[in-house]
């Protein structure tokens, strides 16, 4: 009888474990446990049909549980959007499975060391996997296992050596841990028949070896991090006004509604007009993506920057803002060449002089270098949203113009853009719009370009007001910690905050009408509101100007585990399995 319930059991764990391990839940714990009944039914040598689609079963369901905000996105083609792709996301599931069942009857009767391989290897294939699932057709790396422990960052320290793959492969090794390391011993070595199906109480190095490798890299990257001679004490670097507009995305390019639109981006930034004394005074100003309802860039955009630039010098403050570029007609042409999604930064405007005056008359600052209105540097987003900002393979789905009526243009390259707190020396915001914070190799790019701390600008009001933006503010708390900068956020409706270098996340909350920033796990209301807050922005001295080994060598972590998973498998191809069982 419980041989029979098992399958659709395995199934429904997965779903409900995995779910419940994100965002909104984010109940970390299940993130240890959910491969376990799946691995567990392997070793009972299944049919192989039977297995795979057991398992693409609960690779869509559990992918559709965790997207269900896919459905606001411009319904109905969210559902069939939420539909298609949890079915896509799911054969990385069945690719991993599928190894684990041709591996259980091989690791049934080996030794304890070539069974401890075998484990390490399929650790390994899901870390490829879920890499590839960040390359192929674009690539959704969607809520890597890591991110399940975005609310605790102590655990999450050895990311910065290994980036998130370190983490989520140390998860998989657990959950294999728990069926091979526990259980009647069925080695070779102990020349003991299979393991039973029920789990009799033992801990072998199956499950001791996850445990031993998770906490000595915890402590490892813990001690590495504090042997720095310099100072750990917080240094405030830049208080950031943040402004959340809460415009509809539905409305947010309606015609008629522009004026309003503006009128009320406007209105939320005026309390941060710089006076003397003032408590609301701040070094920046961050509106989300895409914040004028108008471009700023392009032949059209002139009045437009004008009337930016003298309102900015009305606030006395400079502001940093996602903004729709227009690319100029192509040579002949008489329309713009497409859009650029980018982040812009305009400022009142500081003299020559008085920059010298508080950086020090040494330094070689050029004519108009911080002269007001628009600064030269800009960032163009670089990885555009399939089906949301550009349509692949066009021509062939011609019903989707209706969707997507023009595609957005991908930037060229990574770019910071220079800002100067008052009575500070010069910063680098390194820019990540919309969803470029899931993609580790964006943000290493910015660090590498020079960037003192990450902005992210975004507008997940297409997600609504479920687990979406939640689960999008999980994967900065990654990238703060992978390349140790300060991480910034602000959406047109949340998640809006400031994460440090160890991954603390202090999000902006709604709670009994008062806006205010505090330690997320002790948060209290919404993150969901229209209103504006205050950020303190810190750093620890240890990090300043330091590259972390996972800014220098990349994705090194992958090639490691694409290794382990091929010599796994040439060492399980020589092994002896148990009869009737492949």
């Amino acid at each position: 009888m419980f041989r029979r319930w098992l399958p659709p059991g395995a199934a429904v764990f997965y779903i409900v474990a995995l779910t419940l391990a994100f965002p909104p839940y984010n109940q970390a714990w299940a993130v240890l446990l959910f491969l376990a009944p799946l691995v567990k039914w392997a070793f009972a040598t299944p049919r192989w049909k039977c297995f795979l689609l057991t398992g693409f079963a609960a690779g869509c369901g559990a992918w559709f549980f965790i997207l269900i905000w896919l459905r606001h996105i411009y319904p109905p083609w969210g559902w069939l959007g939420l539909v298609l792709l949890s079915g896509y996301l799911a054969l990385y599931l069945v690719g991993w499975l599928a190894a684990v069942r041709w591996a259980a009857p091989r690791l049934q009767g080996a030794s304890r060391a070539r069974r401890l391989l075998g484990l390490i290897a399929l650790a390994g294939w899901w870390v490829v996997l879920d890499w590839l699932r960040g390359w192929l057709f674009s690539g959704f790396p969607w809520l890597p296992l890591a991110a399940a422990f975005w609310e605790f960052p102590i655990l999450l320290q050895p990311i910065a050596w290994t980036g998130q793959w370190g983490i989520s492969f140390l998860i998989v090794l657990f959950n294999l841990g728990l069926v091979c390391g526990t259980g009647a011993e069925s080695s070779a070595d102990a020349g003991a028949p299979p393991r039973k199906f029920f789990w009799p109480a033992r801990f072998g190095v199956e499950i001791m070896v996850p445990v031993l490798l998770f906490f000595g890299a915890m402590v490892l990257a813990m001690a590495l991090q504090h042997s720095s001679s310099r100072p750990e004490f917080p240094t405030p670097i830049l208080r950031v006004g943040i402004v959340q507009p809460d415009i509809p995305a539905t409305l947010k390019w309606v015609e008629s509604e522009e004026d309003k639109n503006w009128q009320k981006l406007w209105t939320l930034t005026q309390p941060f007009t710089y006076r003397e004394g003032s408590k609301n005074n701040v070094d920046l100003v961050l509106w989300p993506e895409a914040a004028p309802p108008f471009p700023v860039q392009g032949p059209h955009a002139a009045p437009y920057r004008k009337m930016l630039t003298q309102l900015d010098s009305t606030l006395q403050v400079p502001i940093l803002f996602g903004a729709i570029g227009e690319a100029y007609p192509k040579s002949g042409g008489t329309k713009p060449a497409g859009d650029f999604d980018e982040v812009f930064l305009v400022r009142p405007g500081i003299s020559v002089e008085d920059a010298k005056a508080l950086l020090g008359k040494t330094v070689n600052l050029q004519p108009g270098a911080l002269a007001g209105g628009f600064a030269e540097e800009f960032y163009a987003k670089r990885h555009l949203v399939p089906f949301g900002e550009y349509v692949p393979f066009r021509s062939l789905l011609p019903f989707i113009g209706q969707v997507v009526p023009f595609d957005t243009l991908p930037g060229e390259h990574a770019q910071t853009i220079p800002i100067m707190p008052q009575g500070g020396h010069i910063l680098h915001a390194g820019p990540l719009v919309c969803y470029e914070d899931i993609f580790a190799n964006l943000a290493r790019d910015q660090a590498r370009a020079g960037a003192d701390f990450l902005v992210v600008v975004t507008n997940d009001d297409w997600f609504g007001t479920e687990g979406g933006s939640l689960q999008h503010a999980a994967h900065s708390v990654l990238r703060a910690i992978e390349t140790r900068r300060p991480v910034v956020r602000c959406g047109n409706n949340g998640w809006s905050g400031f994460i440090d270098q160890d991954g603390d996340a202090f999000p902006l909350t709604k709670y009994d009408g008062t806006i205010q920033s505090s330690w997320i796990l002790r948060a209290r209301g919404t993150t969901y509101f229209q209103g504006t807050g205050i950020l303190s922005i810190y750093v620890n001295p240890q990090f300043d100007g330091q590259e972390t080994f996972y800014v220098r060598f990349g994705d090194w972590f992958v090639g490691l585990s694409a290794l382990l998973a091929l010599g796994g498998y040439l060492v399980l191809r020589k092994t002896n399995t148990i009869a009737g069982q492949i």
